[in-house]
């Protein structure tokens, strides 16, 4: 599972850390604006319905381009089908995630699947919230790739998740069409598994799985679906404070590492499950 995000650089930080190759050439990925225009955020604490950077084959958005070039976009935590009926008040139906297993017996995933609706979420990392035995007590883990050493510039940088994830369009009242995607997820490492959630995102290794994942024409719904298997290798998790658990707490001290649980840990039932699909 996947309770909140970390969502702090900016697109053209993305834009020069995702580095795809391109005729021979290592370019950024094009940022294109989509449908509702939603407006990119810089924050520590992305909740659900929160605009986020995506990936995507940008054979979706000009059907001549090959499916194998990727673009960098904007779309809400939140899947609102196609399908879905709207009120003209608020998108009532939201799945902000999605069990792999399921993927196929869903018919609103198999649906997506069969479309190549494939995207991937870019964040910095994610949180769990996992009750402590009761469902008032509660202690937050900061979940992420460890840190690469960039060569260029002799330093430690951020290594970028890139998450698994479905998307659809929804038409609006005013005719504009809302993005929305589902984080896609898996089964805990056993290694972590006793620490946080016994679910969490699809995270791909490397740049270059997530564009497999992209390539909706390359790889097919079946051959995409072996592709989500996390690589323990880099993952992080670190013991943060209840900073994160305000949604108004946007800033640095969200991922705050303590050395001592906050509570007794006693039970690793995420508290907030009643979304993955």
């Amino acid at each position: 599972m996947c309770d909140r995000l970390c969502i702090i650089f900016s697109l053209k930080e993305l834009q020069a850390l995702i580095q795809l190759k391109e005729t021979g050439t290592m370019i950024g990925p094009n940022y294109v604006e989509l449908g509702t225009k939603l407006k990119p955020i810089q924050t520590y604490n992305a909740s659900r319905k929160s605009p986020c950077p995506i990936l995507l084959s940008e054979k979706h958005i000009y059907d001549g381009m090959p499916s194998k070039s990727t673009v960098l976009t904007i779309m809400q935590w939140g899947l609102s089908p196609s399908w879905e009926v709207d009120d003209k008040v608020k998108l009532k139906y939201r799945i902000t995630h999605a069990k792999k297993e399921k993927l196929s017996k869903i018919k609103t995933f198999q649906t997506l699947l069969e479309k190549g609706h494939r995207c991937v979420l870019v964040c910095e990392g994610f949180y769990q919230f996992i009750s402590t035995g009761n469902k008032l007590n509660k202690q937050a883990y900061f979940i992420h790739l460890q840190n690469m050493f960039n060569t260029r510039i002799e330093r430690e940088i951020i290594r970028p998740c890139y998450i698994a994830a479905l998307f659809d369009t929804l038409k609006q009242p005013d005719g504009r069409e809302l993005y929305s995607f589902t984080i896609i997820t898996v089964d805990t490492p056993t290694n972590f598994s006793n620490r946080i959630s016994p679910r969490m995102p699809a995270i791909f290794k490397s740049i270059d799985q997530a564009r497999d994942w992209l390539d909706f024409v390359r790889i097919d719904a079946n051959e995409a679906v072996k592709l989500l298997v996390i690589d323990e290798e880099y993952l992080v998790i670190d013991l943060v404070s209840d900073h994160i658990f305000k949604k108004s707490n946007m800033g640095h001290e969200c991922i705050e590492i303590i050395s001592e649980p906050i509570v007794e840990e006693t039970s690793t039932t995420n508290i907030d499950i009643e979304d993955d699909v």
